[in-house]
């Protein structure tokens, strides 16, 4: 009688062990985009930024989740940028400079976090969808290269 007890005592604890295994597993894994994938070009009427708005900006999310952001400054300067999020761990952000790494967080369907991390200077956003799919808006806030406080608003069309 004791060793059949202590065979599912056991298991009950093998399951458990599973179980709670499952989600650091996932948590490990990408980010699929889901309704987020595809073209969004930016609302110039509807954003704020800090200083001068840039002429374009066009964000594309694939989707396994990888995120290229197109700009074109207020200057004409042209930059392209990506990263591809994996669920609460720091990534490498390739083409916006050294050592820039952002932890995205999928907190729901229609919401995302993000924590970026330029050379040391720190940022944080998040990005909410609307219900229909067509509207992303992307808020941020940290301080500049100058270490002044900035906020930015750019909400994006979907295309």
């Amino acid at each position: 009688m004791k060793l059949s007890v202590m065979k599912v005592a056991l298991s009950l604890s093998a399951m458990l062990v599973l179980l709670l295994a499952v989600p650091f597993h996932l948590n490990a894994e990408d980010t699929p985009a889901g309704a987020w994938a595809g073209t969004w070009k930016f609302s110039l009427e509807k954003s704020k930024f800090p200083g001068n708005p840039p002429q374009a900006d066009q964000v594309t999310i694939d989707p396994d989740g990888t995120i290229t952001v197109e700009e074109t400054s207020s200057t004409g300067k042209q930059s392209k940028w990506s990263y591809k999020p994996v669920q609460g761990k720091a990534v490498p952000v390739e083409g916006h400079g050294e050592n820039v790494t952002v932890i995205a967080t999928k907190v729901n369907p229609y919401k995302t976090t993000q924590v970026w991390d330029y050379n040391g200077r720190a940022a944080k956003s998040y990005a909410t969808l609307s219900k229909d799919g067509k509207t992303q808006t992307f808020h941020m806030s940290g301080t500049d290269k100058d270490g002044k406080p900035f906020t930015e608003l750019v909400v994006f069309d979907k295309q």
